[in-house]
């Protein structure tokens, strides 16, 4: 009767986990991934990859230990806030690198023609030793100094000088919310007759390195683009290598591709107890007071001032300290070694006693867990049908919702891009739109944009005139994700969100 009674418990328990785990799967549609997290001048940074999500995000908090910061930045992709990107192009100098000139030049004329006004670009060499070219490369002169290249070293020391490349990286000073990247160009092949640094080692250093890693490979020896490969995927960066399948400048627009649809925001840290390495954060985005995904994350968290200043009045008087307090502290240390000692002895005698109810006292617990899990998801189903006034979701927006035009075609008559979506934008010919096109063909109001129950919608304003999102055409009203392409008489633009 009891096995049965046992072997009824452990499939009821087995049903409620399974039931638990798919519950979680598809609580795991939207995820955020925190790329990089970082502190400057007491404001806490994230760079985050946010998938899944097919809603504004209208709140978002950043938790450490018990405290919770709410944002002192607006949550922006990284197109919106001009690429605050620091690029240091780190160059292969070889001797085996004049045939892909010609790539390289390309390369780097698209990285710059992609990026934004906020970009900054560095330019070193690598070879025999890491050396800066240019700590600041204006835009324009980006291809001259690229072409001056010389490519008449004879020891390509990769690894050593992608190591000097970071600790040269990581002792800049910060420039506010800047995301430092660093494009290691190169066909990978290592001659270093030193040995220089092991694989291992740099593999490690970089997954550590605040600085991200991308690469662009070139030449045929797949072996050793492989592994620079391998160092790019620890640090979360692209690998990519030119050739046949993959212009040069194609590369180049996926990785601003890649790095514009990051999401950036920042958290005001003031009154932070928190300070050291490491210091676990998460990050909770909602909208309209329903969650829609958290990240976690790990950063470094200097001292605040007072803090600072506190720790070292403090600090002072313990350096006087006379060599009493020294013997006084052996002396406790070995006493609570002689403690510990024996505790040590009553409680394996007390573990023997009671080792036969150990496996009960599991079982029960088990259970009891289990009952609790089904408990709190069942309080958490009617919550949400008795809905609170924090979960109820607005349907106005008196801040807005910032909202960014990508122009592509170069439609856009009005010179602004930007706009604060609180009820709805409408474009067209007409001077008195919102959004002005440029097009013979667009009616004077074309379409409207507008917000409805936390979602952003595009809605045609005349029957017979074809709008296209994504290439598909437009239902009457059409929900839309930040980047989605909306195409008027064969003219396209991008709305950022």
């Amino acid at each position: 009767m009891k096995q049965k009674v046992l072997k009824g418990i452990m499939c009821w328990a087995a049903a409620c986990l399974m039931a638990v785990m798919c519950c979680g799967q598809v609580l795991a549609a939207a995820s955020a991934q925190p790329v990089r997290v970082f502190v400057y001048e007491n404001t806490l940074y994230t760079y985050v990859k946010l998938d899944g999500i097919d809603r504004p995000v209208t709140q978002v908090e950043a938790k450490i230990g018990s405290q919770s910061f709410g944002t002192s930045t607006r949550l922006e992709t990284v197109r919106q806030a001009g690429f605050p990107i620091t690029y240091l192009l780190l160059v292969d100098n070889s001797t085996s690198m004049p045939p892909f000139r010609g790539q390289l030049e390309e390369f780097c004329s698209q990285l710059v023609k992609s990026s934004g006004e906020n970009t900054r670009f560095i330019l070193a060499t690598l070879g025999d030793s890491f050396q800066i070219i240019n700590e600041d490369i204006p835009a324009e002169t980006m291809a001259e100094q690229i072409a001056a290249l010389p490519f008449d070293e004879d020891v390509t020391r990769l690894h050593t000088c992608m190591n000097s490349a970071l600790d040269y990286f990581e002792s800049l000073p910060r420039q506010g919310n800047e995301l430092r990247s660093m494009i290691v160009i190169t066909d990978a092949v290592q001659y270093d007759p030193q040995g220089g640094i092991p694989f291992e080692e740099l593999l490690d250093r970089i997954k550590r390195s605040d600085v991200m890693l991308h690469s662009l490979g070139m030449g045929s020896d797949a072996a050793a683009l492989e592994k620079l490969g391998e160092l790019t995927e620890a640090s979360g960066g692209m690998h990519q290598v030119a050739g046949e399948s993959l212009a040069p400048a194609a590369a180049a627009d996926e990785l601003s591709e890649a790095g514009g649809e990051l999401m950036v925001v920042g958290f005001d840290l003031t009154g932070c107890a928190a300070s050291g390495e490491d210091e676990p954060v998460s990050f909770t985005f909602a909208s309209g007071g329903t969650l829609l995904c958290k990240g976690e994350a790990n950063v470094d968290i200097p001292l605040s001032g007072e803090a600072q200043a506190e720790g070292e009045s403090q600090t002072e008087p313990s350096a006087e300290g006379t060599p009493s307090d020294s013997s006084q502290s052996s002396q406790e240390t070995s006493e609570n070694s002689a403690l510990q000692s024996g505790s040590g002895e009553t409680k394996s005698a007390a573990a023997r006693e009671k080792g036969g109810d150990v496996w009960i006292a599991a079982g029960v617990a088990a259970v009891l867990a289990i009952i609790i899990i089904l408990y709190l998801i069942n309080r958490r189903k009617r919550a949400e049908r008795i809905q609170t006034p924090l979960q109820k979701i607005p349907k106005e927006y008196p801040e807005g919702i910032f909202v960014r035009l990508d122009d592509p075609d170069g439609i856009l008559i009005s010179r602004r891009k930007e706009f604060s979506l609180t009820k709805e934008l409408i474009a067209g010919g007409s001077d008195s739109c919102d959004i002005v096109l440029s097009e013979e063909k667009i009616p004077p109001r074309a379409l409207r944009i507008f917000i409805e129950n936390s979602r952003v919608y595009v809605e045609p304003l005349v029957p017979q005139l074809q709008v296209l999102v994504n290439d598909q055409p437009a239902l009457k009203r059409q929900a839309l994700r930040s980047g989605d392409r909306i195409t008027i008489a064969g003219q396209t633009f991008r709305l950022m969100f």
